[in-house]
């Protein structure tokens, strides 16, 4: 214990690296140091010069994702909730955020893209899932009621303690960048962002479909392809690399199981194209 508590304090002397993390692990009897992305060469070789001599007293991990506090981030996937009241009775609403936007100038306030559909009733004002986070207020939706009969909602951020980045987030807390939009094409590589599940391996199978939905909505100019996606999925982000291809609207088989290896084979989800709704807006992914 001894040889690691000074292993440990001499790595403690570095302190203050971003994207690293180091302790004492009693049972494995090493110090173990993570190291995620974003750390220089410079700051790995001075980190592994610390222990030099420590020989197998100390482990060194890569690990990927960046180490940030999540109460007051947010990253497309990311839960989003509401309530309202409608006579005397309270309803809840858990989606998921979409992509972040902004103007085109990039100067302007920042906004949220998600599904309009979870405006539906009254649920207006949103908070984060996690720790119920005050986020913003829709001020923009539409679920079929619009000539373009589409499915989106633009929610503005008005806490300054939130910060929202262009990115989205996995299941494992890891992150992907997001920096442009583009239309969707058939056969394109796809993947999928929800609060409830995700879906990384799929495929974009049309691009201008018209679906009505169980209780009647009609959407046009939909995204289709054979992603899974389950309840509360809804707004969540579809992408191929770091681009921008829709925001997710609903699906069949809302009730099973989803993941990356064990969708079925007819799972189908249906996405709103994001450059659509930016184009309508004057909005932009960053």
């Amino acid at each position: 214990m001894a040889e690691l508590d000074s292993a440990k304090a001499k790595l403690d002397h570095l302190a203050g690296i971003p994207n690293t993390s180091w302790g004492v692990d009693q049972s494995s009897n090493r110090v173990e140091v993570e190291v995620y992305d974003g750390v220089s060469a410079a700051d790995r070789a001075r980190i592994a010069n610390a222990v030099s001599g420590y020989g197998d007293a100390v482990a060194i991990t890569e690990r990927s994702g960046k180490i940030e506090s999540s109460a007051y981030d947010m990253r497309g996937g990311v839960g989003i909730t509401s309530q309202y009241t409608v006579q005397g009775t309270t309803y809840y609403v858990t989606c998921s955020a979409g992509f972040n936007v902004q103007d085109d100038v990039g100067t302007g306030p920042k906004y949220m893209l998600t599904a309009g559909h979870c405006m539906g009733g009254g649920a207006t004002t949103w908070h984060r899932r996690s720790g119920d986070i005050p986020l913003g207020s829709a001020i923009d939706w539409a679920y079929g009621n619009d000539t373009n009969q589409s499915d989106y909602g633009l929610v503005e951020y008005t806490n300054s303690n939130v910060t929202p980045y262009g990115t989205i987030q996995y299941k494992d807390g890891s992150e992907g960048q997001i920096s442009r939009s583009a239309a969707a094409y058939e056969g394109e590589p796809a993947k999928r962002v929800g609060t409830m599940s995700q879906d990384l391996v799929g495929t974009v199978l049309k691009t201008d479909q018209t679906t009505t939905y169980t209780e009647g909505t009609t959407l046009k100019h939909m995204i289709e392809t054979d992603l899974c996606d389950v309840g509360g999925d809804s707004g969540g982000a579809l992408f191929s690399g770091e681009t921008a291809l829709g925001i997710t609207s609903g699906g069949n088989y809302l009730d099973q199981p989803c993941g990356d290896s064990d969708s079925q084979a007819d799972r189908r989800t249906w996405f709103e194209p994001v450059d659509l709704v930016l184009s309508w807006q004057g909005l932009k992914v960053y």
